[in-house]
């Protein structure tokens, strides 16, 4: 059953209002033994600005925004919170790494598990195992999805605090499957059916020209689950490994590239973006059937789908290595540069952890929140979507063949001076020599990860 305060608590911006409550909530920090339960109750008088850099979109950011507006009206009204959001995914990283190294305050940013050890490594992220000792967030870290509570970790030390469990999957849009005679896939699903569904579904568009199966991912950290689909493998641990000349993983990025080049039924990674669509637009609009997304976009898709078409959700395919499914997920850190290290602790336990934010976190998002015993309270309404096939798509199935990339100190470095720069040739169909540009990035993988130190 629902809680009716719950329900009370949810609250839809418009950009406009985000930003007014961003610079009208106000933020400021003190020392963690400040935020026993009996201290929290009396508000403090600290002033000054509190500022927050993040990569999430309007619509994704309202559920933070209530929270953000909730601790610091209750514990810092004086304060001044500017949330810097809706910056690119490229952009982000730019930006947070260039505002760190320039000394220029900054009190909480999102950190992703796929940068997080990087920036440790750097020594821009303050680590939090003094704070977590002080005032352990509650369940820490028993109750939290072990791979999160590691993915943070950097040399044993924490440095961020998880804020979800994503997992990623397929949306689909019945309407194009009906006309295209194209039954829902399943995971028992091979990758050749997909391409055989994917090629009706393109054959069975009014313009298919302009229209696609199914998109898949590209990127580095989200190409991993496909890789060991087909058997092969990107790097390994102890000690790191590539494994990008592997024939199986060769076998996996030909598959992405013939979809995108051979066959048509891929869109290239700056296809919908050239055409000026957001992945939820092309989906709605039918120009793609089938499309490969995390968990907590499902309120997205609801949102813009609407009476558009009818959709639900899907598992991705099994491959000749078995059944693979990308887990992975994002957190709060504190950067070295905060000049409110200590409330800004505080603040990113109660946005991340703390049994009151939960719930909504998970039911605003769409998305299972770090802590394990929240999980029921992500699944949809089922006006936005079927609860049950949520759960089974995303939760059951994650559970089960969830596999998380391995995140290696520099993991960022590479991914731009290796992978991408290779990648993107393929990606761009630059040249159709799948082979040869993996054994390029192999080689330069295998050099770059013998100069990290242990």
């Amino acid at each position: 059953m629902k809680s009716p305060m719950r329900h009370m608590n949810r609250r839809r911006f418009t950009r406009r209002q985000m930003l007014q409550a961003g610079s009208a909530a106000s933020a400021g920090l003190l020392v963690p033994s400040a935020f026993s339960p009996a201290a929290r109750a009396a508000q403090s008088d600290q002033g000054g600005t509190f500022r927050a850099m993040s990569w999430e979109t309007e619509a994704e950011m309202r559920k933070w925004q209530q929270h953000i507006d909730t601790y610091f009206a209750d514990n810092y009204p004086n304060m001044d919170v500017q949330v810097d959001y809706g910056i690119s995914w490229e952009e982000y990283w730019t930006k947070l790494q260039t505002t760190i190294a320039g000394g220029a305050q900054l009190d909480m940013a999102w950190m992703h598990d796929s940068r997080a050890q990087s920036y440790a490594q750097l020594g821009m992220l303050m680590p939090l195992d003094d704070y977590i000792a002080a005032a352990p967030p509650e369940g820490w870290p028993d109750d939290f999805y072990q791979s999160q509570v590691d993915a943070f970790r950097y040399n044993g030390v924490q440095y961020a605090l998880p804020y979800d469990w994503a997992a990623g999957g397929f949306y689909v849009n019945l309407t194009v499957l009906d006309r295209a005679e194209v039954e829902t896939p399943t995971a028992e699903w091979t990758f050749d059916q997909l391409l055989e569904a994917a090629l009706k579904i393109k054959e069975s568009a009014p313009n298919p020209d302009e229209a696609w199966g199914v998109r898949l991912p590209t990127q580095s950290h989200d190409t991993g689950w496909i890789v060991r689909s087909f058997g092969g493998n990107q790097v390994t641990a102890d000690p790191l490994t590539s494994h990008f000349d592997d024939p199986n993983t060769i076998a996996a990025y030909q598959y992405l590239y013939d979809g995108i080049w051979t066959h048509g039924v891929v869109p290239a990674p700056d296809a919908l973006e050239k055409m000026g669509l957001a992945n939820s637009v092309a989906f709605a609009s039918g120009l793609v059937g089938i499309m490969y997304s995390l968990n907590d976009e499902a309120f997205v898709f609801s949102e813009v789908v609407g009476d558009d078409a009818e959709w639900t959700m899907a598992p991705t395919p099994s491959g000749s290595g078995g059944r693979f499914q990308f887990v992975g997920g994002s957190g709060f850190s504190i950067p070295t540069t905060s000049e409110f290290p200590d409330i800004s602790y505080e603040a990113l336990k109660f946005m991340a952890t703390d049994p009151a934010t939960a719930p909504i976190t998970a039911e605003m998002g769409s998305m299972f929140v770090s802590r394990m015993d929240f999980w029921e309270d992500a699944l949809p309404d089922p006006a936005q979507a079927d609860p049950e096939v949520y759960k089974e798509v995303f939760y059951t199935l994650g559970s089960r063949d969830g596999v998380a990339p391995l995140y290696f100190p520099g993991y960022q470095q590479w991914d731009s001076t290796i992978y991408k720069k290779n990648m993107d040739q393929l990606w761009a169909n630059a040249t159709s020599d799948v082979a040869g540009i993996l054994q390029q990035v192999h080689e330069e993988t295998q050099a770059f990860l013998e100069t990290i130190e242990s």
